[in-house]
């Protein structure tokens, strides 16, 4: 059970990381807006193969690109947020020390997917052709629950490690 002083340190630690995504949504647009203004400053359009945004020390901070789309580093280059689009759709990646949140769109749907330590699967929220699902996997990237509406009737099923039921509803014929 978790204690008030654990509760604390982790809406702490969640606000620390909302001010941070509120940074980078400030940088993201800053770059955006800079690169419009840049083109519009000249009759001519604003061309290359990419666009970097430098700190005070000369380190790429911003980084834009055809290829790879917007790309938002830390002070050691390291990706901590990336915007783009592929042959799927667009999608956003925010890079934590030891974790990620992926949000992209594609022809099923939207989708939200949590990484743990290792790059592992650890949750994903979607929309599979208009029906929403939950589902949360273990360390070792095992489905373990999972929550769904499909043709709206709703489902949900606890699983053990070696992926046998433990829990279903609606019940199992």
């Amino acid at each position: 059970m978790p204690t008030d002083a654990s509760l604390v340190q982790r809406l702490s630690h969640l606000e620390r990381a909302q001010r941070r995504l509120q940074r980078l949504v400030l940088v993201l647009l800053l770059a955006l807006v800079a690169a419009l203004l840049l083109g519009a400053t000249t009759d001519r359009a604003l061309e290359g193969h990419s666009l970097k945004l430098t700190d005070d020390s000369g380190h790429v901070r911003v980084l834009l690109t055809a290829a790879n789309g917007l790309s938002v580093l830390d002070a050691s280059g390291a990706p901590r947020a990336v915007l783009g689009v592929d042959g799927e759709g667009p999608g956003l990646v925010l890079y934590g020390e030891n974790s990620r949140a992926i949000l992209n769109v594609n022809q099923d749907g939207p989708a939200l997917a949590f990484t743990g330590p290792r790059g592992g699967l650890r949750a994903i929220l979607a929309l599979v052709k208009g029906d929403p699902g939950l589902v949360f996997y273990d360390a070792a990237e095992h489905e373990r629950l999972e929550l769904t509406v499909r043709g709206g009737a709703a489902r949900g099923a606890l699983r053990a490690v070696d992926g046998a039921p433990l829990w279903q509803a609606p019940a199992a014929p």
